[in-house]
Formats: C-alpha cells, sequence, structure tokens
C-alpha cells in the first residue's frame, strides 16, 4: 500500500503513508506509539486537504474503491486519530483513563468489506 504511487493532486501528502493504516486498532496503536510533534505534523499538513480528500473519495461507492485510493481512506482515518489527540486530549492517550493498552478494538464492518475487495 505504501508503494503505490498516490492521485496528483495528493502527492505532498504521500510522506504519512506509512500513517495510512487499513484498520482501526492498527491506527490507534500507531497512534499510542507517536508523539505530539508527529500527530500535530499531520494534522496540521491534512487538515487543509480533508474536504479535498473527501470530495476525491466521494467519487468512488466505497465497497468498490479502487486499491490506489484506499490509503488515502485510510489517511483521513488516522486524521480523525490525530485531531482528537491534538484538539481535544493534548497527549496520544486519552488523560486520566484506563490505558488503551486495556482495550481491543475489533473490525467493523466497514473494514472487512474494504479489507476483502
Amino acid at each position: 500500500m505504501n508503494d503505490t504511487a498516490w492521485p496528483a493532486e495528493f502527492q505532498d501528502l504521500q510522506r504519512f503513508a506509512p500513517w495510512a493504516l487499513a484498520t482501526e486498532d492498527a491506527r490507534m496503536r500507531k497512534r499510542l506509539a507517536s508523539g505530539m510533534t508527529e500527530l500535530t505534523d499531520l494534522y496540521t499538513t491534512v487538515l487543509p486537504r480533508m474536504e479535498a480528500l473527501a470530495e476525491h473519495l466521494a467519487q468512488y461507492p466505497l465497497e468498490s474503491l479502487p486499491a490506489a485510493q484506499k490509503p488515502l481512506l485510510y489517511l483521513g482515518l488516522m486524521f480523525m486519530e490525530a485531531a482528537v489527540c491534538v484538539e481535544l486530549f493534548k497527549d496520544p492517550d486519552v488523560p486520566e483513563s484506563l490505558g488503551a493498552e486495556h482495550i481491543e478494538v475489533l473490525s467493523e464492518t466497514l473494514e472487512r468489506r474494504l479489507l476483502a475487495v
């Protein structure tokens, strides 16, 4: 997935390819293993591009999203992981809560459908 060339209009985001992870669990683990500097960089870079990213992906039915477009979707989902940390938590994990290492994220229907294609 990370070796695939991204659409020309999103080439500047390809440096975040290692963040474009297919499952919610993988995205959560990446968030927890990252520092606030990394999360803030992702957040501030992708935020102004989210509308264009969403419009670009909207042209494809989710069930038949081309493989070349999936990293963009996964990056958008990772952005949401980073956004809550930057905007609310000010930390990669939820402060004053049971640590995320105690959480098991189950694969959702969307992830199963996307991974099956």
